[in-house]
């Protein structure tokens, strides 16, 4: 039982809020225009029934169902972004922000997590990027890496991730707690077995400003939104705080897969999926969702590899700031020994080719050197960073060099790159380079010194 009693221990400081979040990389909601006419089809339930037994069974028309029904209520505007091909690996970095009913504080994320599919192994994997890591984030300076998003927008924090877990990062996601609480009622909850016995007299009550008593007993649980947001959050009472949180929330994670394909939720799809529209915003096109989602749900749990960069594989270790801030400091060579397991099939796309990066940006910055490194910490090959012809790029682009190709098309490294800056792939000669491959910054790529 989940004790929600509140305590009077002590107030909960308020954090200032500190500048609003910057631009960044295009953001594109679901769109559910045709809602109501999926829903009657839905209602059909003789030829449910019908479709249910030619399918061969509950959950593979479920299965099937999820796809069509997504194919039919997504719907965007057309991208000039290069999308990610049928047999390419897709990452996306999914952003949970602290977000609460009550609070007024900085969009900080509270949970990050890199998320990897690719379908010729149809396997899986989900990072969970500890929020407390000591970080130099790109036009802000060291803070913790939970910070990024509310100084930068994604682009900021897909950077960052980028340059210190070594994974390219091709889409975000960006889910409030309001959006993980909607989900999970929706499908009616979720069973997670607790791995150990939690007592907090403070878990935060951020509405009332107060501590609230949060206890709950090893072993399965059906929590409902409210109670899954509890468990996910939870950082005082349960061994190694944040990094074990991190653990937690992969459960929550893989218990809300599960009931999506219970049966009992077949005819929830329709208010799940319209949900997304207004919970969850991302940048990944509407044609991408549903062939990645059916993939996704097929998976067994087996095929799906988790870690967290931790004590126990060494890639973290604690550190006290000049400011009294008790943090996290990676160590780039562990981090690297946890992360090339779980995404080498992306890990290898990025040696394909040579990379050579230009600025071409209105800025002094040293974006395209930045970036080089960011590069060069996934193994790709760079030439020496370049000023661009010219420095009117309003957005970056990614130029497949024909004076170098002859006449081969764009590997998935152009591809990866493109969704990387939010770009389009240009073919064209660029006889200056004797790269394959020239990205070019632009005034979108963000700021890399404060």
């Amino acid at each position: 039982m989940i004790n929600d009693s509140l305590g009077q221990e002590q107030p909960i400081p308020q954090r200032q809020p500190s500048r609003p979040q910057g631009g960044g990389r295009r953001r594109r909601r679901l769109n559910v225009a045709r809602f109501l006419a999926v829903a009657a089809v839905v209602a059909a339930v003789a030829a449910v029934g019908i479709a249910v037994k030619q399918a061969g069974g509950v959950k593979a028309f479920l299965l099937n169902f999820t796809g069509s029904l997504v194919s039919t209520v997504v719907t965007g505007e057309p991208t000039t972004v290069a999308v990610v091909r049928p047999t390419d690996p897709v990452t996306m970095l999914v952003l949970g922000l602290e977000d609460a009913p009550g609070y007024a504080g900085p969009k900080l994320t509270d949970s990050m997590m890199v998320w990897s599919y690719d379908p010729a192994s149809q396997k899986a994997a989900i990072l969970s990027v500890p929020r407390d890591l000591w970080v130099d984030i790109p036009g802000v300076g060291q803070q913790r890496i939970n910070v990024a998003y509310e100084e930068g927008g994604p682009a900021t924090a897909e950077l960052t991730v980028e340059k210190y877990i070594g994974v390219p990062v091709q889409y975000y996601a960006i889910v409030d707690y309001a959006a993980l609480v909607k989900l999970v009622n929706d499908v009616g909850g979720i069973n997670v077995n607790v791995p150990y016995n939690i007592y907090d007299p403070c878990y935060p009550n951020v509405a009332e400003n107060k501590c609230t008593v949060y206890q709950i007993s090893a072993g399965m649980h059906h929590m409902d939104g409210a109670q899954a947001l509890q468990f996910a959050r939870e950082r005082h009472d349960v061994p190694n705080g944040d990094l074990t949180r991190e653990a937690d929330q992969q459960l929550v994670l893989f218990a809300l897969k599960d009931a999506l394909l219970q049966p009992s939720n077949l005819f929830r799809l329709p208010t799940i999926i319209g949900d997304m529209e207004h919970l969850i915003v991302t940048n990944m096109p509407p044609s991408q969702w549903p062939t990645l989602a059916d993939q996704i749900l097929k998976l067994p749990k087996s095929s799906i590899k988790t870690a967290v960069p931790d004590y126990t594989n060494g890639a973290v270790s604690n550190y006290t700031t000049g400011g009294g801030a008790e943090v996290l400091l990676p160590h780039p060579a562990a981090i690297a020994k946890v992360v090339e397991p779980l995404f080498a099939p992306v890990l290898a796309d990025m040696t394909q080719a040579e990379v050579q990066v230009e600025n071409g940006a209105p800025t002094n910055q040293p974006l395209a050197t930045y970036f080089s490194q960011v590069l060069q910490g996934m193994g790709v090959t760079t030439l020496p960073a370049e000023q661009a012809a010219r420095t009117d790029y309003t957005r970056s682009e990614v130029i497949w060099n024909t004076s170098v190709s002859k006449g081969q098309q764009p590997p998935t490294l152009a591809y990866i790159l493109a969704q990387m800056l939010n770009a389009k792939i240009v073919q064209q000669p660029m006889p200056a380079s004797t790269a394959p491959i020239v990205a070019i910054l632009g005034k979108n790529f963000p700021k890399v010194q404060p």
